[in-house]
């Protein structure tokens, strides 16, 4: 007997099976446990939490931003605020550690952006040629080592940008705030798949962003002419 093939199941989740397919479902076990098993996942990603931020609750946001020492508040400045404290990478490095510790992505601690691309610290046992990949271990610390040179590398090139007066003139806090709402997206995400490829490109790549966001911050504070 032919089962019915996955597209077809996946179909069924949401529609109504025609008299042929709902004859075949009372007649094979195995493609009803698999409806069953596409229906009961469907209906348990739906019930995920929300991970967006609540409208209108950008002051929230702020106020947590200041009582890191990300920011003053808007007493301090005369607009949305500037980085008050070189705290900032205390807070870059308790996120990575917080996503590490959560088993969330891969590994990005030891990313310095002030270090020179070529001059990352190689950890004994790093695998810096595919070539001399031979385990999962060897991938994974090569992965590592990719991401931090990838990282270091993209936070220069926003340097130079900006340098060059081709950076952006967005306001910081609301980019922060966009960045913020970026990574809590990424963990959820990750935290359902660890190691899908696309999903942790897409964390890398935010927190870059906003790490060097944060170097902007704090080089800009006392300037006015960054607004």
């Amino acid at each position: 007997m032919e089962h019915l093939s996955t597209e077809t199941l996946a179909r069924l989740v949401d529609e109504r099976p025609t008299p042929e397919e709902r004859e075949h479902l009372a007649a094979c076990r195995r493609c009803a446990d698999e409806l069953r098993a596409l229906r009961e996942q469907t209906e348990a990603l739906g019930s995920l939490p929300d991970v967006r931020p609540p409208q209108g609750d950008w002051a929230v946001l702020e106020a947590r931003l200041v009582s890191e020492g990300l920011v003053r508040g808007s007493r301090s400045v005369r607009r949305f605020g500037i980085a008050a404290a070189p705290a900032w990478m205390q807070a870059a490095a308790a996120l990575v550690l917080f996503l590490a510790g959560s088993g969330t992505g891969l590994a990005l601690a030891g990313t310095d952006p002030a270090v020179p691309v070529g001059a990352l610290p190689v950890q004994e046992g790093t695998v810096t040629s595919v070539s001399d990949i031979r385990s999962l271990d060897d991938a994974a610390r090569a992965v590592r080592f990719a991401e931090q040179q990838y990282v270091a590398a993209l936070t220069r090139y926003r340097e130079l940008e900006n340098e060059a007066g081709l950076g952006t003139t967005q306001d910081p806090v609301a980019r922060v705030a966009a960045l913020e709402t970026l990574l809590a997206a990424s963990q959820e995400a990750l935290r359902v798949a660890p190691t899908d490829p696309v999903l942790n490109g897409v964390f890398v790549n935010v927190f870059a962003e906003r790490q060097q966001m944060l170097r902007q911050i704090q080089a800009s504070e006392g300037d006015d002419s960054w607004f």
